[in-house]
């Protein structure tokens, strides 16, 4: 220090060591803060590592009420199947129903294909146009097909960028329809090969519009009418029977026979019949509560020497005098012994399940037979459903018409009366009267333009054919209007039936979005009984929540929030009223909620540690400001000494000066 330099310049003719002195007084000084600041430091570090074996203690109690939350836990399923090669299991879900199955494989599922003429090369030209794929049924004789208005096809074009029979091919792939097409080889020559999805109405009906550019696209049509292409193979259903039920389906994947149950059939036999059966597993749901028992334990040990008295380091927690650590234990301990809320009978906490709290605040299992009314083995076989009810959540409605569809983090449980003032409905509209059947297409303008939805579609019926009811001209124009690709991707579908000898047309979507206009007509589609037109718009479903209006969107309600109900979500039925709901989070449910208001992102152990780094910067910047001070001391100490050191010089000079002093004055010296 400078002043030092000074002092020791002078020569500290004070005989006292000026600067030693300097140090150990600001060190003196400087202690008290140091040790201060050291000891929040010190707890302040050991807080952050306890609050991170505190937030790892809480994970793995939540790892194990996980388990415990799913039904699927509780609704475990095993089976047992003989080796066959008919078919193989491959999937079983909790849904499945228990219970032993006899099944016969009778016929297994079948593409159609149908395969081009040859042509020279893979990259042969072919016409241009458009061809309009649709799935259906085709007689025996192929001579009649039968549209399926419920499924939906493509419409594809083909332009001198794609004519080739590999630009065909690679069209029909894009469109993913599921329909397969492929080049194949046959003596030299190559052929357009198409498989439609297995099943009998999945087949293909193929019609061609040429664009006049570019002639040939015709040699790919399979119409009523035209059949350029032939037939290799028919479609076919799976067909089986269940217990004696003869079923059939369009896939040789069965995913929708037996509930919960899904296998893959490969052939069929009429001799062998395969057994399965299906039984409840609940093995893994006693696993999971002993497991969440010992996890609960093992939290509470580990807890307690961070908020307690260490017995291994014989010394209380960093966090003895934490509030919102031992909030946190507390709130578990209460939960684990209060009642779950929502429940209103049968069992509400894990005493009727034969859990029990010890006096040092451990749960323990009683499987003590003589305690039969409180021993977990006797509820896990008696009351299996009461125990998953005290876990799960659950959301019941006493009317099948107010369906419970979901829930959220904000959802407090308890019972929600719903009452529907307005029902949902969806935008329609109907024609009037048609003409005569048969109707023959041939020479004939029978198009319109048609808005579903706000999207906008142009319908033409094709030229040529002979419809012999109004129905069957419903299920064209359905097929149709869904196969236009701006309504493929608005998803703005619509049905298409008669009505007291009119066409119909109906939105398959509710809510005040919902409408249909006919906005212009051929010349000759007054026949149909269309006309421009504007339909009845749909609305949205209207009600309330406990009294509470809510808010409707379609034919969905939703509470409103920052109400108990919050998050609910109800699906409104045809014909709803009122429905009494009932919500209950179950205690896995409501322990992984209580233990996610900690563990979140934006959690309370989240507020905490960012609190501790506020902490730091504030243990930093106290450091930096007892610098400050413990300077400004040092440099008035230094002043201090460096004037006391002047004055000792000064006067040490003057003694030197004063000494013989009489020798040299007049009159007193010796000579």
């Amino acid at each position: 220090m400078i002043g030092n330099d000074i002092i020791n310049t002078i020569g500290s003719g004070s005989g006292i060591n000026s600067s030693q002195l300097i140090n150990d007084l600001v060190t003196i000084n400087d202690l008290p803060q140091e040790q201060r600041l050291d000891s929040r430091e010190a707890l302040l570090d050991a807080q952050i590592s306890d609050y991170g074996l505190l937030r790892s203690a809480l994970s793995t109690l939540e790892s194990s009420i996980a388990q415990l939350s799913s039904p699927d836990t509780f609704d475990a399923k095993a089976v047992s199947v003989p080796d066959t090669s008919l078919l193989a299991l491959t999937k079983l879900e909790s849904s499945a129903a228990a219970g032993n199955y006899q099944i016969k494989v009778e016929q297994v599922a079948q593409s159609q294909s149908l395969s081009s003429a040859g042509y020279a090369t893979a990259d042969a030209e072919i016409g241009t146009g458009e061809l309009t794929l649709r799935f259906g049924a085709w007689n025996g004789a192929l001579d009649t097909f039968a549209v399926d208005a419920e499924k939906t096809g493509a419409s594809i074009i083909i332009d001198e960028t794609n004519n080739t029979l590999a630009g065909l091919r690679d069209a029909i792939n894009g469109a993913d329809i599921g329909v397969q097409a492929s080049v194949v080889s046959d003596g030299g020559q190559y052929r357009l090969l198409l498989t439609s999805p297995s099943g009998a109405t999945n087949e293909l009906e193929i019609s061609v519009a040429e664009d006049g550019n570019i002639a040939g696209l015709s040699d790919f049509a399979f119409t009523e009418v035209s059949q350029s292409l032939t037939q290799q193979q028919e479609g076919l259903n799976a067909r089986l029977r269940v217990n004696g039920l003869q079923v059939e389906r369009d896939s040789n994947n069965i995913n929708d026979v037996i509930q919960g149950l899904e296998f893959d059939i490969f052939s069929a036999s009429v001799t062998e019949t395969v057994s399965i059966s299906i039984s409840a597993d609940r093995s893994l749901a006693e696993t999971g509560v002993r497991d969440f028992v010992a996890a609960y334990n093992t939290f509470l040990a580990e807890t307690e020497k961070l908020v307690g008295y260490n017995e291994d380091s014989a010394e209380y927690g960093s966090l003895r005098n934490d509030s919102l650590a031992n909030n946190l234990v507390d709130s578990v301990r209460n939960f684990i012994g209060a009642a779950v809320p929502g429940i209103g009978d049968g069992f509400t906490n894990l005493a009727n399940l034969g859990i029990q709290t010890k006096l040092d605040g451990t749960l323990e299992i009683n499987e003590d037979p003589e305690r039969a009314n409180t021993n977990f083995t006797a509820a896990m076989g008696a009351n299996f459903d009461l125990v998953k009810a005290l876990f799960t959540p659950s959301v019941s409605s006493d009317s099948s018409k107010i369906e419970v569809t979901g829930f959220s983090a904000q959802t407090s449980p308890g019972d929600y009366e719903v009452v529907i003032t307005q029902h949902a409905t969806k935008g329609e509209l109907t024609g009037t009267a048609a003409a005569g059947f048969p109707l023959d297409t041939t020479g004939k303008d029978y198009s319109f333009d048609i808005a579903v939805n706000g999207v906008d579609a142009s319908i033409t019926l094709p030229d040529g054919v002979i419809y012999n009811s109004l129905a069957d001209v419903a299920t064209e124009i359905q097929s149709l209007i869904n196969l236009d690709a701006n309504i493929q991707q608005s998803r703005s579908l619509v049905s298409v039936t008669v009505d007291g000898g009119a066409l119909s047309f109906v939105s398959d979507t509710y809510g005040k979005d919902s409408k249909i206009a006919i906005k212009a007509v051929g010349a000759d589609t007054a026949d149909l009984g269309l006309q421009v037109a504007t339909g009845t718009n749909g609305l949205d479903v209207a009600g309330t929540v406990d009294g509470v209006a809510a808010f409707g969107f379609g034919n969905v309600l939703l509470p409103a929030i920052n109400t108990n109900a919050e998050g609910l979500k109800f699906i409104i039925k045809d014909g709803a009223t009122t429905a009494n709901i009932n919500f209950s989070r179950g205690f896995a449910g409501g322990m992984s909620s209580l233990i996610n208001n900690y563990l979140d992102t934006k959690g309370l152990i989240a507020e905490r540690e960012t609190k501790f780094e506020t902490d730091r910067v504030d243990i930093a910047d106290d450091r930096t400001e007892v610098e400050r001070r413990s300077d400004a001391y040092r440099a008035r100490l230094e002043s201090q000494f460096l004037a006391m050191e002047l004055i000792v010089n000064n006067l040490n000079n003057t003694k030197s000066f004063l000494d013989g002093i009489n020798d040299r004055l007049p009159f007193t010296s010796q000579n």
